[in-house]
């Protein structure tokens, strides 16, 4: 048995979804299939509760754009009017629900939950009054099995010799990511990136062969596409490169949501569902990789902190601490040399630190190489005149480097920069 899940853009048109039945179809063994709200629609059920009960008219124009585009998917799935009746149906639950707040004046977490989990529902009614046409499979409402405890913060399934039991009567089953219940039997969900979390449980609780992640794109680049211009598709990637390329805003899988799998020793594969044909990247434990991968933050800001005494370093480190902490700021880099301390921040900050003068600020891109070992780095080491560098630090025993290059640097020359990283020998 495998786990597939699919993301928002894979269940986001009636193509797409065609799509998605081709990949269930392609694997002979037996599937869970989890299904992400259609792209788009969980962002506008979550605008309708922020919008109630104050702004009752935006949160009706908004159901009624996913009332039409829900719609439109069973007219271009040429679903029959039973199975468009189920689709109605949710829909005027979520209509239902609207207007009790409407009646009430308030909007409870409770009601805000449910509200923003119809979009997993809908996705998922959707794809399997379709895909169940043509095709031996049965419906599960994830939430009568994936359960939130409350007090320890730990999920689990419950119920599990009947969803298996299903499981041994069907070959696919079709359920929802994203959302569960707590212990008081309420709706909640696993927030962002929650969708690959259910799945990760799944796939441990129920001892799945393999746990496949399908996306939009053809796996772990070796850069990002909209930056670099050929990109290569790696064939692996690891898990500790995977979560430190996340930290400095790569677009890619977080991977907290794959730990459940990872322990479990279940393999973990990231495909295209646009295609198919791609072997997509395994993610695994192994360090090593013949591919290295270059995360580029562009347009950061370098706070650069200096003075002589050992006692003011140690004061501009904790109220730098403390103002990371206080204000939510993502800190992606600090070191001290010598008599300086430098931070990087995404952004500026200079209207929070509430130290004039004390610093000096420059506009660097942050460039961060991953899943090397230590003759590829002495190799790059030798190939970095392609870029204009401030600072450059290496991990050996974890293999990577960062890099702090001026922000003049230009596109083409971290294309060229990357070709040449990509074709570093060992």
């Amino acid at each position: 048995m495998i786990v597939m899940k699919f993301g928002g853009t894979s269940v986001g048109t009636a193509e797409a979804m065609q799509l998605v039945a081709d990949a269930i179809n392609q694997q002979p063994v037996k599937k869970i299939v989890v299904l992400s709200a259609s792209a788009g629609i969980t962002d506008r059920l979550v605008n309708i509760t922020n919008s109630l009960p104050e702004n009752l008219e935006i949160a009706r124009v908004i159901y009624n754009e996913i009332e039409v585009k829900m719609l439109q998917f069973c007219d271009n799935l040429c679903l029959d009017e039973n199975s468009k009746s189920k689709i109605t149906s949710l829909l005027h639950e979520l209509d239902q629900l609207i207007y009790s707040v409407e009646l009430l004046e308030h909007i409870s977490d409770n009601v805000a939950n449910r509200i923003v989990a119809f979009g997993e529902l809908l996705s998922s009614t959707i794809f399997y009054e379709f895909y169940s046409q043509k095709n031996s499979c049965s419906f599960l409402n994830i939430t009568d099995h994936l359960i939130y405890d409350n007090k320890s913060g730990e999920y689990s399934i419950v119920n599990k010799s009947e969803l298996l039991q299903q499981l041994e009567s069907t070959n696919t089953i079709v359920t929802q990511g994203f959302i569960c219940k707590n212990t008081l039997g309420n709706i909640t969900n696993l927030g962002r990136g929650g969708s690959d979390y259910s799945a990760a449980i799944l796939s441990a609780e129920l001892k799945a062969n393999e746990l496949q992640i399908w996306t939009d794109v053809n796996g772990v680049m070796s850069a990002d596409p909209r930056l670099i211009n050929n990109p290569i598709t790696k064939q692996s990637i690891n898990i500790e490169s995977l979560e430190r390329m996340a930290f400095f805003g790569a677009k890619v899988i977080h991977p907290d949501t794959l730990k459940p799998t990872l322990k479990a020793n279940i393999p973990v594969k990231i495909l295209n569902t646009f295609n198919s044909e791609n072997h997509g990247t395994q993610v695994t434990t192994n360090k090593e990789n013949p591919i290295p991968t270059i995360t580029i933050k562009r347009k950061c800001t370098l706070y650069t902190f200096k003075t002589n005494s050992k006692k003011n370093l140690y004061l501009i480190n904790k109220h730098i601490t403390n103002t990371v902490v206080n204000k939510s700021l993502n800190l992606l880099s600090s070191n001290q040399i010598e008599n300086s301390i430098h931070y990087v921040f995404e952004k500026n900050i200079n209207k929070l630190l509430d130290m004039d003068g004390a610093y000096i600020t420059k506009e660097i891109d942050l460039i961060y190489i991953c899943e090397l070992n230590n003759s590829k780095i002495n190799g790059i080491l030798t190939k970095l005149n392609n870029l204009n560098i401030e600072h450059l630090e290496i991990d050996w025993s974890s293999g990577a480097i960062l890099i702090f290059a001026n922000a003049d640097n230009k596109t083409e020359d971290y294309n060229r920069f990357h070709d040449v990283l990509i074709n570093v020998v060992d």
